[in-house]
């Protein structure tokens, strides 16, 4: 190969050397050429002066005409002297420039004595005789040098074809010789590699496999020997740890057992999360509760089906906030239990981290809160109650009088408080049958829990039974949510259902059925809910009218009525209206800031001979006005108050006001219609429709609501 390569070398070599002697023979030529050039022009502008016959102008040219011809030949015998010795021809081209310039001087002298005797025939003819034939001295030395280049470029042109016809030959043969050689010498340095790394693959394999005891061959001292001992030191050093791990696996299993069984004895819900919410482990209670294997509890859409409907978007929201945050927290919500029964649970989230902050599980505890979720939704329900009652103003703070009437109802309250009957309290309006309904209840067993006061008047009609007995979400159109009602409030407590008669016949039957069984359904389920709570019922009606006209339902009445309590009214017990007005102008002057220390007699002969239509609520009013107006130590009143009411005492009617409750419904709607046609329409104020009925606002409206009566057409 280094031979043919050597030799490729020689031959190009070759071929340079002749291009270069045919490049010094070029130039020559062209020296030459230019030369010869020089001198034809030198001749031909001789010639043209000496036809001119301007002897002047000759002798003027001639001078430099001779030194340009003389340049040019100097300019020709450098350029062929500066010639390779290689690249000289062998014509004598320096010869006949130097016979140029010696004979040029000499010719041109004779020349110019010719111009300047006159003598133009003889300059012509020695012009012709001497000039010309240095002329064609020169074309022959031309055509000589060029001859000689032709001859030159011939043999070049025939070495570079015989180097081109080898180097076809050399160039293949060296290409095919190289191919081979690189070929042998890749493959033994492939194989000295690859048996090497193939025994070291072998061994990732076997390691892969867990074979940790095997061990390469090691050949030579180079890298790959090098690394076939790293290998085998880490194959060492694994199977160390290997068994190591072993052995702390199996008391990470033993460990792992033990725990999980204590957590299958742990009575609450604990269950283990992925860092996506999918579960990886529950333990024994929460498949009980389920009824679920744990392939079952593990399976997608767990919580669709466990989780009550209503709270499933709100506790799936609990839980993305809580795993965005990657913080502990939790969840309420409503489990289904494997018989179909759901229970309130708080289920409390725990993230487990790595060192670097990565979440690894979600540790979660779940909690039984039903018995604490109802107990607070009771708790709720009593407070809300309370509220109410703060809010609303009651007429007494407790049972004043000494009369022999009231006294005879404090000795029935006495007597039935302490059993669990249901009581009917009978009475006229604002005799204060609610006190005596609380009366009950605090002497009562059930003291220490709830009591609970429903207007059934105030409510409408189509709202009584949700009212009372609650309803579930969706029941009808606004129910939005569940919504426990007044009998689950009063669980274990009392309930006094004020105006009873006002009560629609279709939540009668329900009542009736809370008195016999003790137990109702919501509106809008289907499941008994049972209650203990005692019934307390008021009402200022005459129910036995009320029976015979169809209005209430005689077997309500007959269930209600295993009690009756009649609450007296005010003027039937005029001797406790001294103790009633002590009372109430003591409590109107503390909370108006004054100071009365006396009563003016007139003032309660006035108040002992008032018929009080209205009973005590009608003397709390009175009594709370005068006690704003009053402007010194003595309590008095303006005696048209009083003198008004009794004037008024009967309606348009001819009906006593104080009746109104003892009425039909026709009989109670023209009473009222008339009343509001003589107030024009009003019904609060000293003037309006409540006062001369004799009834409170409240309760007056809510009879106006209830019988459909427009109050507006008798505004004009």
């Amino acid at each position: 190969m280094l031979a043919s390569n050597a030799f490729l070398l020689w031959r190009l070599h070759l071929v340079r050397v002749q291009a270069d002697r045919l490049m010094a023979v070029d130039q020559e030529l062209i020296a030459v050429l230019r030369f010869q050039t020089s001198l034809r022009n030198f001749h031909d502008r001789l010639n043209e002066l000496a036809q001119s016959n301007d002897s002047a102008q000759l002798l003027a040219e001639s001078e430099s005409l001779r030194s340009s011809l003389l340049e040019d030949a100097k300019r020709t015998q450098a350029s062929v002297e500066g010639l390779p010795s290689d690249g000289k021809l062998e014509p004598p081209v320096m010869a006949t420039l130097e016979s140029v310039e010696s004979s040029l001087p000499s010719h041109l002298d004779a020349i110019r004595a010719l111009a300047v005797s006159g003598d133009w025939v003889a300059l012509r003819v020695r012009l012709a005789n001497q000039i010309q034939p240095l002329e064609f001295l020169s074309s022959e030395l031309v055509k000589e040098v060029d001859q000689e280049v032709a001859t030159e470029r011939a043999h070049t042109a025939l070495s570079i074809r015989r180097a081109e016809r080898q180097m076809l030959f050399i160039v293949p043969a060296t290409g095919l010789l190289a191919l081979l050689i690189a070929a042998i010498l890749g493959a033994v340095i492939t194989r000295s590699i690859t048996r090497p790394l193939g025994r070291v693959m072998a061994g990732s394999r076997a390691l892969s496999r867990g074979e940790f005891h095997h061990q390469i061959s090691i050949e030579g001292t180079d890298e790959l020997a090098h690394l076939g001992l790293a290998f085998n030191h880490t194959a060492e050093k694994l199977q160390e740890l290997y068994q190591n791990l072993r052995s702390r696996k199996e008391q990470i299993r033993e460990s792992e057992k033990e725990l999980r069984q204590l957590i299958d004895f742990v009575p609450a819900h604990v269950f283990v999360l992925r860092p996506d919410g999918e579960g990886l482990y529950a333990n024994q209670v929460i498949l009980d509760y389920y009824g679920f294997t744990l392939e079952e509890w593990m399976a997608p859409g767990l919580l669709s089906k466990v989780v009550h409907p209503d709270d499933l978007e709100h506790y799936l929201g609990q839980r993305r906030v809580g795993f965005a945050s990657l913080e502990p927290f939790e969840a309420e919500g409503r489990i289904r239990r494997k018989d179909g029964q759901y229970r309130w649970f708080l289920t409390r989230f725990n993230p487990m981290k790595d060192e670097s902050g990565h979440l690894l599980r979600w540790y979660v505890v779940r909690t039984d809160i039903e018995e604490n979720k109802q107990f607070s939704e009771r708790t709720r329900n009593e407070n809300l109650a309370l509220r109410e009652e703060v809010v609303r103003s009651s007429m007494f703070e407790e049972i004043v009088g000494s009369s022999e009437k009231l006294l005879k109802v404090l000795s029935e309250v006495e007597r039935v408080a302490s059993a669990d009957s249901t009581v009917l309290i009978l009475g006229e309006t604002g005799t204060g049958k609610e006190l005596v309904a609380r009366a009950i209840h605090k002497q009562s067993n059930r003291a220490g829990r709830a009591f609970i006061r429903v207007n059934c008047a105030a409510i409408p009609a189509s709202l009584i039974s949700s009212e009372l007995f609650g309803h579930e979400k969706g029941a009808f159109t606004g129910a939005i949510q569940r919504r426990l009602g007044r009998f689950e409030s009063a669980d274990g407590g009392t309930i006094f259902l004020d105006e009873i008669g006002d009560l629609p016949i279709d939540t009668q039957i329900v009542l009736l059925r809370v008195l016999q069984e003790r137990e109702f359904e919501r509106v809008g389920s289907n499941q008994a809910i049972s209650v203990d709570v005692r019934i307390l019922a008021a009402t200022n009606r005459n129910l036995n009218a009320a029976v015979a006209s169809g209005n209430f339902r005689q077997d309500l009445f007959y269930r209600l009525n295993v009690f009756p309590v009649h609450i007296p009214p005010l003027r039937e017990r005029a001797e406790d209206i001294p103790l009633l007005l002590e009372y109430l102008i003591e409590r109107y002057a503390k909370k108006s800031g004054k100071k009365i220390r006396q009563i003016r007699k007139r003032t309660l002969e006035l108040f002992q001979a008032y018929d009080w239509p209205g009973n005590i609520r009608e003397l709390q009013n009175v009594v709370e006005r005068a006690v704003l107006l009053c402007d010194d130590d003595t309590f008095s009143v303006d005696e048209t108050w009083l003198k008004q009411e009794v004037r008024r005492e009967t309606g348009p009617t001819g009906v006593a006001l104080r009746g109104l409750g003892r009425l039909d419904v026709d009989q109670e709607r023209r009473l009222i219609e008339a009343t509001l046609a003589e107030t024009k329409g009003r019904v609060s104020g000293p003037a309006g429709a409540a006062a001369k009925l004799g009834i409170p606002r409240q309760t007056l409206e809510s009879k106006i609501a209830s019988l459909g009566i427009n109050r507006n057409r008798f505004q004009n």
